[in-house]
Parts: C-alpha cells; sequence; structure tokens
C-alpha cells in the first residue's frame, strides 16, 4: 500500500513509518518539517501543513490510505473541528476512500468505558480536549469515507511492551484503571489496522493486554 502520514514527526506518526516500510508499504510523511522526517527507502517526505487542503490533495493522489495521527494542544478546544474537515475534503479530491484517525481514549462516549478516576480527568481537566475529539470523531464518521477511528489510551514513550490488545470498542465493557501504553505498541498496531479491509467502519480501542474487560 501507499499510505499517506499525517503528523509524521510525532510521537506515533514516527514511529509508524518503519514499520510500514518494513512490513512493506510505501509511505508519503506529510509534515510541516520534512526535513525532521528520517529519510530511508520507501519514504518520501512532503512538506505541507495539515489544513492546506490543496498541498494535502496533491501529496495523497495515488494513495492508498491515508492515516492521521496529528492531535493539538490539550488547551485548544477546536483544532480537530478545523482541521479535520480539510483533511477529509482532501482525501476526496485526491480520490483516497481510505482515512484512519488516530483518537484518543476518553472521548466521546469511550468515557462511559473507564474507570471512575480516568472519567473524572477526562470530564474535567481534559474536558475541552476530549470534547474536540469527541466532535471531529462524529465528523468522520458522517464524511462518506472508509474510515476506521482508533482510541489508543494513556501513552508514553518507553520500551514496548509484548503487544497491543486491538478490541472492537462495542465488545469491550471497561477499561480499568489508567492502563498506560508505550508509543511503538501504537506504531505497530495502526500497520495493521490501516492494511486491514476489515477494519472499515470500526472504532477500535488500543490498550495493554491486561487493560480492557470483555462484555459478558
Amino acid at each position: 500500500m501507499r499510505i499517506v502520514v499525517l503528523g509524521a514527526t510525532g510521537n506515533v506518526g514516527s514511529r509508524f513509518i518503519p514499520r510500514a516500510v518494513q512490513a512493506g508499504h510505501e509511505v508519503v510523511a506529510y509534515a510541516r518539517r520534512p526535513e525532521a522526517v528520517r529519510a530511508g527507502h520507501g519514504v518520501t517526505a512532503v512538506r505541507g501543513a495539515a489544513e492546506d487542503a490543496d498541498a494535502l490533495a496533491a501529496a495523497a493522489r495515488g494513495a492508498d490510505a491515508l492515516l492521521v495521527t496529528i492531535t493539538g494542544s490539550t488547551r485548544d478546544a477546536t483544532f480537530m473541528q478545523r482541521t479535520l474537515p480539510k483533511v477529509i475534503d482532501a482525501a476526496k479530491r485526491a480520490g483516497v476512500d481510505r482515512i484512519v484517525l488516530v483518537s484518543a481514549f476518553g472521548a466521546g462516549d469511550t468515557a462511559e468505558k473507564a474507570s471512575v478516576l480516568a472519567r473524572l480527568i477526562y470530564r474535567t481537566v481534559l474536558r475541552r480536549f476530549f470534547g474536540d475529539k469527541a466532535a471531529s470523531d462524529r465528523l468522520l464518521q458522517t464524511s462518506g469515507l472508509d474510515w476506521t477511528i482508533v482510541y489508543p489510551v494513556n501513552l508514553r514513550d518507553a520500551a514496548a511492551l509484548r503487544g497491543a490488545a486491538v478490541e472492537p470498542l462495542n465488545e469491550v465493557a471497561a477499561v480499568p484503571g489508567l492502563p498506560t501504553l508505550p508509543f511503538d505498541d501504537v506504531a505497530d498496531a495502526l500497520v495493521g489496522i490501516v492494511a486491514d479491509s476489515g477494519a472499515v467502519g470500526e472504532r477500535l480501542l488500543i490498550t495493554t493486554p491486561e487493560g480492557w474487560r470483555p462484555l459478558r
């Protein structure tokens, strides 16, 4: 596949790129600072901002999928709502139907599956941030594109675990405590998700192997 990555220099996008190439994919790293992208076989760095629909459409032509790993400041209540419509427009103009959005566990109705402590944090300190995420998730769901939305739990820069659990949200009863997952494990999971046509129309939790409870 040819995959365009938005947020190519970020914590998730930068880790996704070498894994995608290793899996046999070709990557277009779309970034404000393409010089910060680690060059290599199978990687093409393109300069551009996520909100520049013209530049993104040009970079995405001929691609099979678009992976959106960008995120705004926790103090910005509208970043994704301002930006995602332009990304959707660019994808349509480029003829790219497949789009995978990295949201965050705690956005919208996902918070209902969180622990009491986590819900308190999501609905107070991070209320504006998660409100923006939830609104942009809904925009993608009504876009007409072949979307997948992933909801990773809290992330950190740490050594990879033995792998992440990737579960459809409608099969998850609860996410106890405050599970924390290394960026590397999310990047690994995303390689499979982007290439999986069976994930179209799915909302997927990405968590630690023990960081979820199934519906009974």
